[in-house]
């Protein structure tokens, strides 16, 4: 059986570590992968809050680092992304797995170049199904309030989804 691989973004990365939760991409995929690039983003602040959780989630074998790659497709090397959103998007397409990534244009990029996207809240949703997590209103409330922007019509829709 095929393994099952998915490559992050920051973003997410950041709100999973602000829930104490960055266990769960990995229990819901084989081997969870970071660029180079989003790895340094995410890492770069060590006085950042999450900076801690995100160390921890590598020593638990919960990321694996990986080389950003080398060939970038042209739609994504013109594409209106950050570094990292693009290094994530084309090791994805390299070796053609799902991607976790939130903000909406490394989404477009993404579904446009035909892959597998899943955001935060999908991961939360996932979670929940499976009973690996409690209700998603709190955690959808603690990520709002730590700043972390969700579209509001997302999490109603997803609060909706599971009856909460």
């Amino acid at each position: 059986m095929p393994r099952r691989l998915l490559v992050a973004d920051s973003g997410p990365l950041i709100a999973l570590a602000r829930l104490e939760l960055l266990h769960l991409p990995a229990s819901l995929f084989d081997d969870v992968l970071v660029t180079d690039t989003v790895w340094n983003e995410v890492a770069a602040a060590p006085v950042r809050a999450e900076h801690a959780a995100l160390l921890a989630a590598r020593q638990q074998g919960w990321l694996t680092r990986s080389a950003d790659p080398v060939d970038v497709p042209p739609a994504l090397s013109g594409a209106a992304l950050d570094d990292g959103e693009r290094s994530a998007l084309a090791l994805a397409l390299s070796i053609g797995c799902d991607v976790l990534i939130d903000k909406r244009r490394g989404r477009r990029a993404a579904h446009q170049a035909g892959l597998q996207v899943l955001g935060t809240l999908g991961v939360l949703l996932r979670a929940r199904q499976l009973g690996l997590i409690g209700p998603l209103r709190p955690l959808t409330e603690q990520l709002v309030a730590s700043g972390y922007h969700i579209a509001a019509e997302l999490v109603a829709q997803t609060l909706a989804a599971l009856q909460e």
